[in-house]
């Protein structure tokens, strides 16, 4: 008897093998197939063909000079030279040391103004003693010349760019750092980082500043990957923590429409290659030519191809005004900086109520200010005490002078006499004691003008101060240089507020009678 049956062949992987890599890998047998395939297909005629194997570019390199002798920005972190101030040399233990020296000299005896008063913290025990800070700024009145001073003397000091009106750091035209044929103006610098957008450029010859220097480098590109890219492989698995809802597109934001364009219509389109610069120089990329896998050079001087290897026309990312879209200004910047306690905390917003600008003193010399002034037995309030409590009784009511009167804040109105509209600095007096009492004079730096030996009104213009008003904070700061020596300077940084400083300031008020306490 004959038996029929079916018999079947079939490929199966092994079930043991926990392998996975080799089905994931891809990998082509016969490449010169897939190649003829492809010329076939007319798929060599693409623009997107071929890969970048090279990269040739020519790099011009200007050295940015110093607007101060002694200040180089190759060497020195750009922040150190502009947000520096007339006597950020003068440390704590230089201004002990100094005064030691010459508390014996007889020009400084009797002269307590010299001394310590109530220095910051740690050093409240030098109460006292004299300050060799304040001996140097009154050396030409005592009649000591700087020999007496010998090592502790201090260095040239550059200019500061502290604009004391508009409360920024911002450089006047004469005063610029500079290259061979463009000059680099410091503009509202805010405190912090320095980077390309600090400065505007304008053309000014500079003979004496050194010549450009132009190198020739050839480099390999990479492909461009950051966090959350997609996967450019074939048969690869996305990495579960790739998320592109994470950069939603938004037109006030043109990076992330870039990147959702990047991401999905040219995800492996993009390459990256080095560019080695200097810093304190302005880099130009003067002429690329790239050379892809079949061979084929895309020079940026040839016509055809400088719509993809010259700088779009009209927009760039890095554009610093007044110089060539395709210059980079690269600074010496002060990397992870060391940053001391706020010296000096000063807010500055327009009170509507009190139709004031206030400059409010929230810390000095490191320490938090206090708004309440101490009691003078000798001179009390013309209505001290507590309310009576009695409710049984009419109420009994006192003139007032003036309320709301505290230390630390300083008003600002208009000066009538000044030709431009400015707000000047005024002073307060407590006028709800039988003697009016005279609120102390500013203390933070930031409410000064002038220099130290010649100091001045200070004035604020309306326009630098925003709605919600600003915050001031004054820090030494400690970085090092290009050769690792130390650079110490004191930092001014504008911050914003959420609510300007507001005070309830009155005058010719009737308030209810209190009682003296017991």
């Amino acid at each position: 008897m004959a038996i029929n049956f079916d018999s079947y062949a079939r490929l199966e992987p092994y079930p043991n093998d926990r392998n996975i890599e080799a089905g994931f890998a891809a990998a082509l047998h016969d490449p010169v197939w897939f190649l003829a395939r492809q010329w076939q297909m007319g798929e060599h005629q693409g623009e997107n063909a071929s890969s970048p194997v090279l990269a040739h570019y020519t790099l011009t390199q200007s050295p940015i000079q110093g607007v101060d002798a002694g200040f180089d920005p190759k060497r020195i972190p750009a922040e150190a030279i502009v947000e520096s101030e007339l006597g950020d040399w003068w440390t704590m233990g230089r201004r002990i040391r100094t005064g030691k020296r010459l508390s014996a000299a007889p020009a400084v005896q009797g002269h307590s103004e010299l001394q310590f008063a109530d220095p910051p913290p740690p050093y409240e025990n030098f109460t006292g003693q004299f300050d060799g800070r304040a001996i140097w700024y009154a050396r030409g009145q005592l009649g000591i010349a700087d020999a007496a001073f010998g090592a502790d003397a201090p260095p040239t000091e550059s200019r500061p760019d502290w604009d004391s009106q508009n409360l920024i750091y911002q450089q006047d035209e004469p005063r610029a750092f500079y290259t061979r044929d463009d000059a680099l103006q410091v503009n509202q610098h805010r405190g912090g980082q320095m980077d390309w957008y600090s400065v505007d450029g304008s053309a000014r010859a500079e003979p004496a500043a050194p010549g450009p220097e132009t190198r020739a480098r050839d480099v390999i590109p990479t492909a461009l990957h950051y966090p959350g890219a997609p996967s450019t492989r074939w048969w690869q698995i996305e990495d579960a923590e790739v998320d592109f809802g994470g950069y939603p597109p938004d037109s006030a934001h043109v990076p992330t429409a870039i990147l959702t364009e990047l991401i999905f219509s040219h995800s492996d389109d993009w390459f990256l290659f080095p560019v080695t610069a200097t810093a304190g120089h302005v880099a130009l990329l003067d002429d690329m030519t790239v050379t892809d896998a079949f061979g084929r050079s895309y020079a940026s001087a040839d016509p055809k191809w400088q719509t993809g290897l010259r700088p779009p026309q009209g927009w760039t990312v890095f554009k610093t005004t007044g110089l060539s879209d395709a210059a980079l200004v690269l600074w010496h910047v002060a990397e992870l900086p060391l940053e001391s306690n706020v010296i000096e905390r000063v807010q500055v917003g327009l009170d509507e109520q009190s139709n004031l600008l206030w400059a409010v003193e929230r810390a000095l010399d490191s320490r938090e200010t206090s708004f309440v002034m101490d009691v003078d037995a000798a001179n009390p309030k013309l209505n001290a005490g507590k309310p009576a409590g009695d409710a049984t009784k009419p109420r009994e009511y006192a003139y007032v002078p003036s309320v709301g009167v505290a230390p630390h804040w300083h008003p600002y109105d208009l000066d009538d006499q000044a030709p431009q509209r400015v707000l000047v600095q005024r002073g307060l007096a407590d006028l709800s004691h039988r003697t009016p009492v005279s609120m102390p004079h500013p203390r933070a730096e930031v409410l000064f003008a002038g220099q130290p030996d010649n100091p001045q009104l200070h004035r604020i213009a309306p326009a630098a101060i925003p709605s919600n008003g600003i915050e001031i904070e004054r820090r030494w700061m400690l970085a090092r240089a290009i050769d690792g020596q130390p650079v110490l300077w004191v930092q001014r940084q504008r911050k914003p507020l959420r609510t300007p400083p507001a005070r309830r300031l009155r005058f010719d008020v009737m308030a209810e009678r209190m009682t003296e306490s017991s």
